[in-house]
């Protein structure tokens, strides 16, 4: 059975990778990290943030 991700807030995103939300948004608007907007707020998913994070190095 396939294990469903749920959808973590900025906030949360900004202490896993020890960043500033400026920082975090600036990424997201670049395309850096994968984000999605929902009713205003961005969420975003834990594992993509890493891969995405991984392919940058």
């Amino acid at each position: 059975m396939e294990r469903i991700e749920k959808p973590v807030t900025a906030n949360y995103v900004c202490k896993m990778m020890g960043i500033s939300r400026p920082a975090l948004h600036k990424w997201s608007k670049a395309g850096i990290v994968r984000s999605y907007k929902l009713g205003g707020k961005l969420f975003y998913f834990e594992s993509e943030v890493i891969e995405d994070l991984r392919k940058c190095r």
